[in-house]
Protein backbone atom coordinates (compact mmCIF):
# COMPACT_ATOMS: atom_id res chain seq x y z
CA UNK A 1 0.00 0.00 0.00
CA UNK A 2 2.72 2.18 0.60
CA UNK A 3 4.38 1.93 -2.64
CA UNK A 4 1.00 2.90 -4.24
CA UNK A 5 0.95 5.84 -2.17
CA UNK A 6 4.26 7.04 -2.89
CA UNK A 7 4.24 6.28 -6.75
CA UNK A 8 1.14 8.31 -7.28
CA UNK A 9 2.30 11.35 -5.41
CA UNK A 10 4.93 10.84 -7.90
CA UNK A 11 3.41 10.72 -10.32
CA UNK A 12 1.08 13.74 -9.10
CA UNK A 13 3.76 16.08 -8.97
CA UNK A 14 5.72 14.98 -12.35
CA UNK A 15 2.34 15.77 -14.04
CA UNK A 16 1.88 19.34 -12.29
CA UNK A 17 5.22 20.53 -12.96
CA UNK A 18 4.75 19.31 -16.56
CA UNK A 19 1.69 21.47 -16.95
CA UNK A 20 3.15 24.05 -14.81
CA UNK A 21 5.90 24.14 -17.56
CA UNK A 22 3.48 24.15 -20.48
CA UNK A 23 1.31 27.08 -19.04
CA UNK A 24 4.77 29.22 -18.57
CA UNK A 25 5.39 28.34 -22.21
CA UNK A 26 1.91 29.35 -23.24
CA UNK A 27 2.07 32.91 -21.30
CA UNK A 28 5.51 33.57 -22.93
CA UNK A 29 3.76 33.75 -26.40
CA UNK A 30 3.74 37.44 -27.62
CA UNK A 31 0.63 38.92 -26.40
CA UNK A 32 -0.62 36.65 -23.71
CA UNK A 33 -0.52 38.45 -20.93
CA UNK A 34 1.51 36.18 -17.66
CA UNK A 35 4.92 35.95 -16.00
CA UNK A 36 5.92 33.16 -18.27
CA UNK A 37 9.45 33.35 -17.23
CA UNK A 38 8.61 32.55 -13.49
CA UNK A 39 5.89 30.03 -14.35
CA UNK A 40 8.68 28.24 -15.94
CA UNK A 41 11.15 28.30 -13.22
CA UNK A 42 8.31 26.97 -11.00
CA UNK A 43 7.48 24.10 -13.28
CA UNK A 44 11.09 23.33 -12.97
CA UNK A 45 11.57 23.24 -9.25
CA UNK A 46 8.61 21.09 -9.26
CA UNK A 47 10.22 18.97 -11.33
CA UNK A 48 13.57 19.34 -9.93
CA UNK A 49 12.24 17.21 -7.12
CA UNK A 50 12.22 14.00 -9.50
CA UNK A 51 14.54 14.42 -12.32
CA UNK A 52 18.16 15.73 -12.10
CA UNK A 53 18.06 17.22 -15.80
CA UNK A 54 15.40 19.68 -14.56
CA UNK A 55 16.92 20.78 -11.53
CA UNK A 56 20.63 21.09 -13.29
CA UNK A 57 18.68 23.25 -15.67
CA UNK A 58 16.97 25.22 -13.27
CA UNK A 59 20.61 25.94 -11.36
CA UNK A 60 21.67 27.01 -14.45
CA UNK A 61 18.91 29.58 -15.27
CA UNK A 62 19.43 31.24 -11.82
CA UNK A 63 22.82 31.81 -11.85
CA UNK A 64 22.38 33.10 -15.62
CA UNK A 65 19.50 35.27 -14.44
CA UNK A 66 22.16 36.37 -11.64
CA UNK A 67 24.60 37.47 -13.87
CA UNK A 68 22.20 39.24 -15.53
CA UNK A 69 20.96 40.96 -12.90
CA UNK A 70 24.19 42.11 -11.36
CA UNK A 71 24.91 43.34 -14.84
CA UNK A 72 21.85 45.69 -14.36
CA UNK A 73 22.73 46.58 -10.92
CA UNK A 74 26.04 47.90 -12.28
CA UNK A 75 28.04 45.07 -10.18
CA UNK A 76 30.71 43.17 -11.96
Amino acid sequence: MDWIIKHGKRVARVTSGIVVVIVGLVLMIPGVPGPGFIVVFAGLSILAIDFVWAHRLKTNIQDKAKKVADKVRGKS
